[in-house]
């Protein structure tokens, strides 16, 4: 086994590094490697098959992938076949979203985002959505100590001076690999204005920067410009056709899988690798994603000619299962913070006995279910007034939704740090007094992307709801049934959403506040609660165990004679291929 494992590895290195020892050749065409990954999301040490906890049985069945120690062995393999001539120069660029998703995030915040993202020496890094998590205190001290330039092209900062005056953070940079200028502009979805705790950044279109950016490369005789950015899939894509004089799209956000033939894991391609988009004077140009949680590396070898023009491309991703050793330098980062995460990480929660499935952004999830039971249930058990409750709904978006917990043996134990996976944000939850006209409208809201390319995380879960959407409908108008639960009866049953009802609904304190577009409840009367989504999720597991959530039809949807749990019959591909997936996005 042991053999196998390092023939496999060999082979991964290999396919990095090729066999051919020129690298500007007789023709003048020059030979690059890139390495790319984005939203790795925290995911420091290896995780589960579907980015959650690795546990013990996940390790001894051979079902742990990813972590920095696998991304950092390849990297450092590929740079030392660089520097002795068996390989291309190498370019290790990474797209955004280092922040959230584990509990070591959630414990040490930028300080060990930085020093992970250091041990990993990225030739540039761009901003994502997720940096903003913590505000802009949060995010300065971070680009201020890193080692390699943070990448933004289209921020508007005057109003920020923090970040405006941040030597580090920079719109382009150019690099000289053996002699030739390479141009990397970085960019950010202005919907992180949205998705982020509430700040003074303000932003510009990304083709509108980009383009600005690319005409300062020419002047300065830049013949190869790469955008590296988080804005996702379909903005790449329109950023790979409207950009001119752009060579390739190194993107994020989305978690966009991209692979050609038969996947070599769980995940469902999305696209081929690279995916090409042409541009209006025939060009083609390469647009790519490498999924999300350290998962996979994608690689790209390239061949450029003496004009900066792609002649030759080819690569795949990397996937990052056991097969492929870990860097021993990260492993000793690990360790040095394993010690104070794993103490209250390990502690044990409760069992389950089902898989809880995190990929609630397009349809009702079990873990969804889960999350929002639980949150109604924390907030009735301190309910002191005359019924069995006044808030008996409670709603999450599922972007708040950060992981599965799947591991190799059922029944299994839920522990902190898989709640702390799933729900790595911080902030209490919030009780919010509203009437029905407005209970409608945020489940409008919550569909109103649905089925597109660039939705984000604002699709909802529920409890105390029972709603169904016709997605045939404009956005606006898709709710036709929505029917909620009592709190004045003895027996709780559900009703009819009247607009004059009063209701008083649960949520995050992030979506109160507006966030993920839900401006409507932004000014609503409310009640902060001292408690969290995660601390409502631990109370639950921990006196219902075992655990067996389910889908109960309370999301559904409505496509001609039927209705379905999943999105519609007739949605499409794309919308197919994200409502059976088990990606957890943004």
């Amino acid at each position: 086994m042991e053999f196998l494992t390092q023939l496999i590895a060999t082979l991964a290195v290999v396919s990095l590094t090729g066999c051919s020892v020129a690298r500007t050749n007789k023709d003048g065409t020059f030979e690059l490697l890139i390495l790319h990954n984005n939203d790795m999301h925290a995911k420091f040490e290896q995780t589960s098959q579907l980015s959650g906890v690795c546990t013990e049985a996940d390790m001894n069945a051979g079902k742990c992938y990813g972590g920095f120690a696998r991304v950092a062995y390849l990297v450092k393999q590929a740079r030392k076949a660089a520097q002795t001539g068996e390989g291309p120069p190498v370019l290790y660029l990474n797209a955004g979203d280092t922040y959230t998703g584990s509990p070591w995030f959630a414990q040490y915040k930028w300080k060990i985002a930085a020093e992970f993202i250091n041990a990993l020496q990225p030739d540039a890094v761009s901003l994502g959505n997720h940096e903003f998590d913590a505000g802009v205190s949060g995010l300065s001290p971070f680009i201020e100590n890193l080692t390699c330039p943070v990448l933004a092209a289209n921020l508007i900062l005057n109003k920020v001076p923090e970040l405006e005056r941040e030597e580090n953070l920079k719109k382009t940079i150019v690099l000289d690999v053996n002699g030739n200028k390479i141009g990397i502009v970085g960019y950010l979805t202005p919907t992180t204005k949205f998705e982020a705790k509430p700040n003074d950044v303000e932003y510009i279109d990304e083709i509108e920067a980009l383009n600005s950016e690319m005409k300062n490369l020419q002047d300065q005789g830049v013949k190869i410009k790469i955008a590296l950015g988080h804005s996702g899939f379909s903005k790449d894509m329109q950023i790979a056709k409207e950009v001119e004089g752009l060579d390739l799209v190194i993107g994020g956000h989305t978690n966009t899988f991209l692979w050609n033939g038969t996947t070599p894991d769980s995940e469902h391609a999305d696209g081929p690798y690279p995916t090409y988009v042409q541009q209006s004077s025939g060009r083609l140009v390469p647009v790519v994603q490498a999924y999300a949680y350290t998962k996979y590396l994608g690689q790209l070898k390239i061949n450029f000619n003496s004009d900066g023009e792609i002649v030759n491309i080819s690569g795949a991703p990397i996937l990052l299962n056991d097969a492929i050793p870990q860097d021993p330098e990260i492993i000793a980062i690990i360790e040095k913070y394993k010690k104070d995460v794993s103490g209250t990480s390990q502690d044990i929660m409760g069992t389950t006995l089902v898989f809880l499935d995190g990929s609630c952004r397009t349809k009702e999830c079990n873990l969804g279910n889960l999350i929002t039971d639980s949150m109604v249930y924390r907030y009735a058990v301190d309910y002191k007034g005359e019924h069995w409750t006044d808030a008996p709904i409670a709603i999450l978006q599922g972007g708040g939704i950060r992981s599965s917990i799947l591991h190799a043996v059922t029944p299994s134990n839920v522990t902190k740090g898989d709640l702390l996976s799933v729900l790595p944000f911080d902030g209490n939850m919030v009780a919010l007094t509203m009437n029905g006209t407005v209970l409608l409208q945020i489940l409008e809201s919550s569909v109103r992307k649905h089925g597109t390319v660039n939705f984000r995380g604002e699709f909802l879960q529920m409890s105390g709801l029972r709603v169904t959407y016709d997605l045939k409908k404009p956005p606006g108008s898709r709710v036709i049934i929505a029917e909620s639960r009592c709190w004045t009866c003895n027996i709780p049953s559900y009703s009819k959403v009247e607009n004059k009802q009063i209701f008083k609904v649960l949520m995050p304190g992030f979506m109160s506040n507006g966030g993920d577009d839900y401006s409507m409840v932004k000014n609503l009367p409310k009640q902060k609660l001292n408690f969290s989504e995660l601390m409502a999720t631990e109370y639950y597991v921990q006196r219902h165990s075992p655990i067996y959530p389910e889908i109960e039809g309370r999301i559904q949807f409505h496509e001609g004679d039927q209705t379905s749990s999943c999105g519609g019959s007739k949605l499409s591909l794309i919308s197919l291929v994200i409502c059976f997936t088990n990606a957890f996005m943004f």
